[in-house]
């Protein structure tokens, strides 16, 4: 049902609110003479309006709900259009030529096949450049990764080139030798790929996304023109040529009607509006009315014919006109000097503005959570971010929690960072590499349901954690974490001591269930080159055991991704096992979670596009810095700026317009706060530019006064996190109760006890175990471990020092300790031919004592009880190496240390006191099997083997005048008194207590005394140590 009417265009302004203007213009008929359906609910339902985005249009549907106060009524047809930088098609189809178009490609399709081009690309490339000069490198993807990168940006080309409408024949015209030498390469890939996609998507029945797109728009077009029934475009800023036929399709219908969304009317004079119609720098296409003058004019018509609808208080009228002069092209700033604009207009313009310049990000992000939690105070007052910055917007939606106020970033979260996300990131990756951290990373994975699914304990999992994945694996694999579990034992910690055989078989059949899951997928592991559809299933397989169960939106994201990924895979080349979870990362890049609600009824955090056409009592425009709010114009890898241009494709500014357009309609809310950080990162960063021409065309007291209100904002937020004084961090001193201290002690732990009375607490009374690094290499204590438990094997089975088989004996009860260890190349090269050293001088030390040494006793307990000073008795145990009873009648401690020894002169200070109170134990009839109460110890000597040459040295402890059993007996008393000092409730067990140990404050539990943050600002313990 054409019409040649004039066109029936409309704005509203920036500064009246969109959507209900729009619900009453349309109810009253001024939208549409002759159509006013307020009365009449019957009528209202034939019509149908376009807008921008799908939240848009539930918004509009809020609209008319409020406007029509609750009465029954059929709402219009709502359909979101799209803009080009919204990836929307029709919610349905509009008429049945429309329906008849085939299905659009799935956009994984899209990327794997055209990934597969850029990759044979690359191989054509890097032969081609062979021939170039050695020092230029190749323009080349170095993994599939980046070729699927390179396809999402050859992707945007595409949807240029359809959006646009751009005849490719232009393409072979354009000259190489005009340009870069890479052009012919790039333009004949070009050529190829361009015609390849469509050709891919006719032969299995399918259409581009854009193309498709572009032919519902075509159809809707001919659908309204030959329709009857009331038609709106409300919002669009008609950007594409599909949606301005669309858009002119309905303005020049009878019962049609186009709403421009603040059209700039009256605010740019006429030169400017000039300038942006008959230019065509870069420049202009970043001016936010640019899109609009266009479309216009195609309309044709003068701006001056466009009706407007609503109208804005005066002061927002007086900020559109302080705006729009702000912003205009650059061309014609020099009428800045004679707009003629008096101080109290700006004064007026600016009254609802607040200018924040933030410190840094987190001073922006409080002091927005600061603008949005003071408007809830007001009843029924709106507020809403809105911002291109995510970071910006997570930092508000943290900051708004210290008031218990939850709320969503409406433009979502991407799928990778969510719980799903890194899920299925983790069992790619570990499945691929089946490493101790990767494994524990997975299983403690906050979405990982693999144990709670099947109904195993938690402490299944804590096995795994504490006693096996702790602990050097015996073999690689799930056949090592198998091993592990059965074996379970960590010889690094004493936390296996605390889990039983149930816990064991539940470890057991998480590990069955882990390799159930990622057996599939690691099974390809070794594999050269597999089909890409293979590991797609893999996963899929290994995905679904993890999350079994799971409900939540990320989950039922990445569970619809890997659907369509394993729909697309046959599109696909076989891949590198090792290279799919950077193709699975490049994949997920862009794929976005966004919340099914909003979690607030008064708040909302946006991004721009989301905000488009919603209306809030407080907007608060954040980010406004260059490279965020203007972004920078990407660079287009395939097409540079002057190709572009010859092409007849639109520069990268235009999407700076489009921001700009957001920007100074969200400059219409009736209280606005635009807020900055100065450093980012701790960069300087620069001010938009929207600020700075705002701050060049308001200079003065008005924009000073905003100004100011920021600062107000900013001391506001610091006040929040500041203390009046901050108290100089002190080192902990625990007091617990008598009762809960210990009354029990190893000499082994005696020498932490002086040096570190803190740890004492925290392993002892707080019960505190260490759980040592994940996935550890063999060290140091392995190789002295298996030593010990070599030569304690030896000395049990009562071997004869001087048998002919002796050293073969030793060797092989070195070969049970070592186990495991030898089946690693560097334990076999390096180890085992030191112990074979140790062996051979252990044998020739012994046999050169045999005549002084009466019996051996090895791995030989102890232990004495006396009573403290509080009336506790109290027990020092002992577990020695090796004790010789001499012929003399006296006796000899051996202590075996394959690292380091304890000087000589801490051991007669008393701070390293283990083996002299393993004598001292002794001569209080603490050994009773070894000798009686009242024995002498005349030796006491660390047996230092190293395996080098020499592989061993006795090193004795022994003063100038005091022979071996005063000093042990002078250990016993110097413990005594520690002990009877710590009797006391009131002595602290404070953190390195003596200030030689300051300079080394590493140990288990060293975070836990925050012993680096005391230390450092010399808030050191005042004890006076031992």
């Amino acid at each position: 049902m054409a019409d040649s009417r004039d066109p029936n265009v409309l704005t509203i302004p920036a500064g009246a609110p969109f959507l209900p203007t729009l619900v009453r213009g349309l109810l009253d008929g001024e939208l549409i003479p002759g159509f006013a359906p307020r009365d009449d609910p019957i009528a209202l339902a034939g019509a149908t309006i376009f807008l921008p985005s799908r939240r848009s249009a539930r918004a509009l549907r809020d609209a008319f709900l409020a406007e029509l106060d609750g009465r029954a009524t059929l709402l219009p047809r709502i359909a979101p259009l799209g803009d080009v930088d919204e990836d929307l098609s029709l919610a349905e189809p509009l008429d049945a030529q429309e329906a008849e178009l085939p299905p659009a490609a799935a956009p994984l399709e899209r990327r794997l096949v055209l990934a597969k081009l850029v990759l044979r690309f690359a191989d054509a490339l890097d032969r081609s450049v062979l021939s170039l000069a050695a020092d230029d490198g190749p323009l080349i993807p170095a993994t599939a990764a980046d070729a699927i990168h390179l396809a999402g940006d050859l992707e945007t080309l595409i949807d240029a080139v359809e959006t646009e409408e751009i005849d490719l024949a232009g393409l072979s015209q354009l000259v190489p030798g005009e340009h870069d030498r890479y052009w012919a390469i790039t333009q004949s890939f070009l050529q190829v790929a361009l015609a390849a996609w469509p050709g891919h998507v006719e032969e299995r029945g399918r259409l581009d996304p854009s193309r498709r797109r572009r032919l519902q728009l075509d159809a809707a077009a001919r659908r309204v023109a030959d329709g009857a029934a009331p038609v709106i475009a409300a919002g669009s800023t008609g950007t594409a040529p599909a949606t301005r036929r669309l858009i002119a399709s309905i303005a020049r219908h009878p019962l049609g009607a186009v709403v421009l969304p603040g059209l700039d009317t009256d605010g740019l004079d006429e030169a400017g509006w000039a300038t942006l119609l008959s230019g065509d720098g870069p420049g202009l296409y970043g001016h936010p009315q640019r899109g609009l003058a266009r479309l216009v004019e195609a309309l044709g018509l003068a701006r001056r014919a466009v009706r407007t609808l609503g109208a804005p208080p005066p002061a927002l009228g007086a900020r559109a006109r302080l705006v729009a002069d702000a912003l205009r092209p650059a061309e014609t700033t020099d009428m800045w000097a004679n707009s003629g604009r008096s101080a109290a207009e700006i004064e007026g313009a600016l009254a609802g503005v607040t200018i924040v310049e933030a410190p840094h990000l987190r001073g922006e992000a409080t002091a927005i959570a600061v603008a949005l939690r003071e408007a809830l105070a007001t009843a029924g007052k709106t507020a809403a971010l809105v911002t291109p910055d995510r970071d910006l917007a997570a930092r508000v939606a943290g900051e708004l929690e210290r008031w218990g106020v939850t709320i969503d970033d409406s433009a979502g979260a991407a799928l990778a960072c969510t719980p799903a996300g890194a899920l299925l990131r983790l069992a790619a990756e570990t499945a691929l590499d089946l490493r101790p951290e990767a494994i524990l990373t997975l299983l403690r994975a906050p979405a990982s349901r693999l144990a709670s699914a099947a109904g195993l304990s938690p402490r299944a999992l804590d096995f795994l954690d504490a006693c096996v994945l702790r602990a050097p694996l015996p073999g690689a694999g799930f056949a090592g974490l198998r091993a592990g579990v059965e074996g379970h034992s960590n010889p690094r910690s004493a936390i296996p001591k605390r889990f039983g055989a149930a816990d064991r078989a539940e470890a057991a059949a998480l590990a069955d269930r882990l390799e159930a899951a990622l057996g599939p997928l690691a099974a390809l592991a070794a594999e050269r080159a597999v089909a890409f559809g293979a590991l797609v299933d893999a996963l899929a397989w290994a995905y679904a055991a993890l999350s079994e169960g799971a409900e939540s939106d990320d989950h039922a994201a990445a569970s619809a991704f890997l659907e369509e990924l394993s729909d697309a895979a046959g599109e696909a080349d076989p891949l590198a096992p090792g290279a799919f979870p950077g193709v699975l990362d490049a994949l997920m890049a862009g794929r976005v979670v966004r919340p099914p609600r909003d979690r607030h009824p008064r708040l909302r955090i946006l991004g721009p596009l989301e905000a488009r056409l919603l209306r809030f009592d407080r907007v608060v425009l954040g980010g406004l810095n260059e490279g965020v709010w203007p972004p920078v114009p990407q660079a287009d890898p395939w097409i540079n700026r002057p190709l572009r241009a010859l092409l007849g494709l639109a520069p990268p500014e235009r999407r700076i317009g489009l921001s700009a357009h957001d920007f100074s309609q969200g400059l219409g809310a009736a209280e606005v706060v635009l807020t900055r950080a100065a450093k980012v990162g701790g960069a300087p960063t620069i001010p938009s530019r929207w600020l700075q021409r705002i701050a060049a065309v308001a200079a003065g007291p008005a924009h000073q006064a905003a100004l100011e209100r920021g600062r107000q904002l900013v001391t506001l937020a610091e006040q929040l996190g500041h203390a009046e004084r901050e108290p100089a961090p002190r080192p902990p001193e625990p007091r617990p109760p008598l009762e809960l201290r210990p009354s029990r002690m190893s000499v082994t732990s005696v020498e932490t006890w002086l040096r570190d009375p803190y740890a004492i607490y925290a392993r002892h009374i707080l019960d505190l175990e260490e759980l040592g690094a994940v996935g550890p290499e063999p060290n140091a204590a392995d190789l002295g471990n298996a030593i010990h438990g070599a030569l304690e094997r030896f000395a049990k089975a009562g071997f004869a020092l001087d048998a002919a088989d002796a050293r073969e004996r030793l060797l092989d009860f070195g070969r049970e300790a070592f186990g495991a260890l030898l089946e690693r190349e560097d334990a076999r090269t390096l180890w085992w031919p030191r112990f074979e050293r140790i062996a051979d001088w252990t044998l020739a030390f012994h046999r050169g004592r045999a005549e002084r040494v009466e019996t051996s006793h090895v791995e030989k307990r102890g232990e004495i009880r006396f009573e403290t000073a509080a009336g506790r008795s109290f027990s020092l145990s002992a577990r020695a190496d090796h004790i010789d009873a001499l012929k003399d009648g006296t006796f000899a401690f051996l202590d075996y240390k394959t690292g380091a020894v304890p000087g000589l002169k801490q051991a007669l200070a008393g701070f390293a006191p283990q083996l002299p109170l393993e004598g001292a134990i002794l001569q209080e009839g603490g050994f009773a099997d070894a000798a009686a109460k009242g024995a002498t110890v005349s030796e006491l000597a660390f047996v230092k083997l190293i395996g080098r040459d020499p592989a061993g040295e006795l090193v004795e402890i022994r003063g100038e005048t005091e022979a071996p059993e005063e000093i042990a007996a002078k250990a016993l008393d110097r413990f005594r008194q520690v002990v009877d000092r710590f009797e006391n409730p009131d002595e602290p067990y404070r953190s390195l207590s003596h200030p030689k140990f300051l300079a080394r404050p590493e140990g288990p539990y060293g975070h836990l005394a925050r012993v680096k943050e005391w230390s450092a600002t010399g808030g050191a313990s005042e004890g006076d140590g031992e």
